[in-house]
């Protein structure tokens, strides 16, 4: 098994996306310890793949680490080599944890927060919870087996997915198009996520704060700053 993740709005559903492959899955923030987004975990994994007796859904919420042994069991019912998840923000540091523990390689990826920021946020979302997010799992970077930027990942994906490859310690082919129609439903949960549609990698979101005429806080000045983003 494997985990992917990093701060929201920073790549992660492309590069789940392009890990799913022959013999990967990788399951967008499937939630298998929240009960309410049942429907992201074992009813989408057993669509794809029907005859394999997977388990019914957990009915109550479960510790992260009772899902990771949960996952573990599903994992071992499909026929991909390996299972991988995708999450962000603190419950991406908290599976992180885990899944290391167990031997399990952890992947993140970051992206320049002043893009981020150029689309609307969700209701949930604010610059400021997004600058606190961004921060915190940067500070974990060093922990896991490997980190990409989404700005190296849509110019120079094959470079980015042998970096990736190498930390996920498995061969992984270099997915530059895809089908749109055959994108997983659970990683269009946003208009963000549209764009994967287009079946193919695109740099049209690279570097968009530059010409928005977007005024940012200090907050998120930094926070580019601190991760290695300048003018």
């Amino acid at each position: 098994m494997f985990l992917l993740g990093g701060p929201a709005f920073s790549g992660t559903t492309l590069l789940a996306l392009l890990l799913n492959q022959d013999h990967i899955v990788c399951l967008d923030e499937p939630d298998f310890h929240n009960p309410s987004q049942s429907h992201r975990g074992i009813p989408f994994l057993k669509s794809l793949f029907p005859d394999r007796g997977l388990p019914e859904a957990p009915q109550h919420p479960l510790s992260h680490r009772e899902a990771f042994d949960f996952i573990s069991q599903c994992e071992r019912l499909v026929p991909a080599e390996h299972l991988g998840m995708k999450t962000c923000d603190r419950v991406f540091i908290s599976y992180s944890e885990i899944y290391g523990e167990h031997g399990c390689p952890v992947v993140a990826i970051f992206r320049d927060i002043r893009d981020a920021l150029i689309r609307p946020l969700p209701e949930w979302v604010t610059e400021g919870s997004l600058n606190r997010s961004y921060r915190e799992v940067w500070s974990h970077r060093n922990q896991w087996d490997g980190w990409v930027r989404y700005e190296d990942l849509v110019t120079n994906p094959s470079a980015t997915i042998m970096k990736i490859s190498t930390a996920l310690r498995t061969p992984l082919q270099v997915r530059l198009n895809w089908q749109g129609e055959h994108v997983h439903f659970p990683m269009l949960k946003l208009d963000r996520h549209e764009l994967l549609r287009s079946g193919t990698i695109s740099s049209q979101r690279l570097g968009i704060w530059r010409t928005s005429g977007r005024r940012f806080s200090d907050e998120t000045i930094e926070t580019a700053r601190a991760m290695g983003y300048g003018e």
